[in-house]
């Protein structure tokens, strides 16, 4: 009598490729890939919008859909140095520091801009999980983000640990796409 085949579960298969964590592409701008450490992928919440009471019940109503912002570390290199780009993304929105302002003080009236952080500077930032292969899997693109924070790293004599800059990123809305 010939056996029977037995069915593996799902989860010993050699077919299958779980998304792994380190399994990541950044596309920020200019930076280069490499010295991204970490990002997060967007998050995203639903308020509790309106409420209604009826005899002993209460029933709640979905309100606004709001895109949480994201957090990226990156390692800051002696080359290429990540510091000046992360502050020259900053200048490229309309930041002008009071010490260039001209007599007249015309570095008064300007200011930054969503549009020269988003479209003009950053343009669409992306995080892409990758296969094993390279391919990407899975891509979210934030639209019309723009550089909320920029947070250098402490300095310190008894740490060997590598100098890094977080930053934080926010933005409109964002797509995935799964291939």
């Amino acid at each position: 009598m010939p056996k029977k085949a037995i069915s593996l579960p799902a989860w010993q298969s050699p077919n299958i490729e779980p998304k792994r964590k380190f399994k990541f592409m950044l596309v920020f701008g200019d930076i280069p890939a490499w010295v991204v450490k970490s990002a997060a992928r967007p998050n995203v919440s639903v308020s509790e919008g309106a409420k209604h009471n009826f005899l002993s019940h209460e029933f709640k109503f979905p309100g606004r859909v709001t895109w949480n912002d994201i957090d990226i570390t990156l390692v800051d290199p002696i080359d290429p140095v990540m510091s000046l780009p992360m502050f020259q993304i900053i200048e490229k929105a309309g930041y002008i520091l009071p010490s260039t302002w001209t007599n007249d003080n015309e570095g008064w009236k300007k200011s930054l801009s969503k549009r020269k952080f988003a479209t003009d500077n950053l343009g669409n930032i992306q995080v892409k999980m990758i296969d094993s292969d390279g391919q990407a899997v899975e891509t979210w693109t934030l639209y019309n983000a723009w550089v909320k924070t920029v947070d250098y790293s402490d300095l310190d004599y008894s740490s060997e640990e590598l100098t890094e800059i977080k930053v934080t990123i926010s933005y409109d809305w964002a797509t995935i796409d799964h291939v």
